[in-house]
């Protein structure tokens, strides 16, 4: 197997691009998350508050570990916010500050689940394909080793084949994200997020989504790499 060709001319470049959109994530938030959003309400009452205004009663929220780990569920219609939005290690805020970054955070994941109550297009197409995408992601990359390294060229394909669902996961990924985000701006600046706030909330907003850009393009490279070995295998 040419692993050369595939450190310099994938891994090497996804790796760079993933950190810079990590590290663009992680000191945009801490910036914007020093600045008051005037919102003066603790980030779950945030959250309910969004999510009534938007009719979405029936979305509950809950409180999870980690550090941006927010997420909206659609499968239990749950949207949890992270201890590091929350403003606490154990998840529930200790003031009623919210910093731009966290409002920004949460008014993000509230879009999504207006995207689920909608039936948004792209989200339902997602939901739809995460089966086979997370087979794709786990099992295809040894089915196309084993493929190329035993000569078995169906076997290749079949690993080529789950691992394009990957890749077309990741792809459909970023109009959900970017719809989201849109949806959450929409929320915030009626409730006087605008001028320098916004700008932080969108500075926000937009270096999450260079994060899911990180994952399509590595994605899109790994399969191209893919697709090169087990052509060039077969010759």
């Amino acid at each position: 197997m040419a692993f050369l060709p595939y450190i310099l001319l994938v891994m090497l470049p996804t790796l760079a691009l993933s950190l810079w959109a990590a590290w663009r994530v992680r000191s945009t938030y801490s910036k914007w998350d020093k600045v008051d959003s005037g919102l003066s309400m603790p980030a779950f009452d945030f959250a309910r508050y969004l999510l009534d205004r938007n009719n979405l009663q029936n979305v509950q929220v809950e409180p999870t570990p980690g550090h941006l780990t927010d997420h909206y569920d659609p499968r239990s219609s749950t949207l949890r916010v992270s201890s590091s939005v929350a403003g606490s290690d154990d998840g529930f805020p200790q003031t009623g500050r919210l910093s731009v970054a966290a409002a920004a955070v949460i008014a993000h994941e509230v879009g999504h689940a207006a995207q689920h109550a909608q039936g948004d297009p792209a989200m339902a197409l997602r939901q739809f394909i995460v089966p086979v995408a997370q087979l794709g992601s786990g099992l295809a990359p040894w089915l196309i080793i084993a493929g190329v390294f035993m000569n078995i060229f169906n076997l290749a394909v079949v690993g080529l084949v789950f691992f394009a669902a990957a890749v077309v996961f990741t792809f459909v990924t970023l109009p959900v994200e970017f719809g989201a985000s849109r949806r959450a701006l929409a929320y915030v600046e009626p409730l006087g997020l605008m001028g320098e706030r916004g700008d932080g909330a969108r500075a926000v907003l937009r270096a999450a989504g260079w994060t899911y850009v990180a994952a399509a393009l590595t994605a899109i490279m790994t399969f191209l790499y893919y697709l090169w070995l087990v052509v060039g295998g077969r010759r």
